[in-house]
């Protein structure tokens, strides 16, 4: 009587296929993960400058601050500040960050679509670290106590820099600090390349003072897969690969200066 079956070389032979396979679609089945999740974090984005242009529309104008002052006092919850992020609840109703339930928190994401599946605040830091960034991990910022979103916001005046070299270009960030400038979209030149919002985070920081900020721009540039998600003044959002800070322009004059953060160029 036969018998037939796999010998020991065969059994060995096909798990080494199986292998050899597995670690060629593993990488793969990755990317397409992160596809998704960069595709949903646009499709956020595309939302939130629509909300942002209508807000423009609805405040003469201008450009949304990164936060406005409520009037209330200070605390560990912030309430005497609201953030963009809650000044567009009127027009998004999604993502309204909710308040922890204890004054003692930490590392409270963000809801709905102010948060972003790619979010990691390594990523963020190690971009931020860099030299063509802030050459600062800003570790004081990643990871944030509590987030109100994983996007930053532009604040206008507040980062301006007149030098015109082409290491060190020209700059003058889309948005509003009320404690410096309400922009207006008249001042703007090129409203469908000044940048407002990108990959980033705005939140109370981890500095031992519960400190409001945000951070955006250069620390969007590995947020996916080498590249981040913008948002335009002119409401559209899409991918810049790389450090979008370093993509540069030269006026007449041979000011170099940041194409997509330079309003007054």
């Amino acid at each position: 009587m036969s018998r037939k079956g796999f010998t020991l070389i065969e059994l060995l032979v096909v798990i080494a296929i199986i292998a050899i396979l597995a670690a060629i679609l593993f990488p793969v089945f990755a990317q397409a993960r992160e596809k998704a999740r960069a595709i949903s974090c646009l499709s956020n984005a595309k939302q939130i400058g629509t909300a942002s242009a209508m807000y423009s529309q609805d405040y003469d104008e201008t450009v949304i601050p990164w936060f406005v002052r409520t009037g209330l006092p200070r605390d560990n919850w912030r309430h005497d500040l609201h953030s963009w992020a809650q000044n567009l609840q009127p027009y998004i109703k999604n993502g309204a960050p909710v308040d922890p339930v204890s004054a003692d928190f930490s590392g409270v994401g963000p809801t709905g679509m102010m948060a972003c599946p790619s979010f990691g605040p390594e990523k963020m830091s190690k971009a931020a670290a860099a030299p063509d960034c802030d050459g600062d991990p800003i570790v004081a910022y990643y990871p944030a106590l509590w987030y109100h979103a994983h996007f930053g916001i532009g604040f206008g005046k507040a980062a301006y820099d007149d030098t015109c070299t082409q290491p060190a270009p020209h700059y003058y960030f889309a948005g509003s600090d009320v404690r410096v400038e309400i922009m207006r979209l008249a001042q703007v030149q090129r409203v469908s390349e000044a940048v407002i919002v990108s990959d980033g985070m705005t939140g109370i920081l981890n500095n031992g003072s519960h400190s409001f900020g945000t951070t955006m721009g250069c620390e969007a540039t590995d947020a996916h897969q080498g590249g981040g998600t913008h948002v335009f003044l002119d409401s559209h959002a899409k991918r810049i690969n790389r450090n979008s800070e370093r993509y540069l322009d030269q006026d007449s004059g041979g000011c170099w200066y940041k194409k997509y953060y330079s309003i007054d160029k």
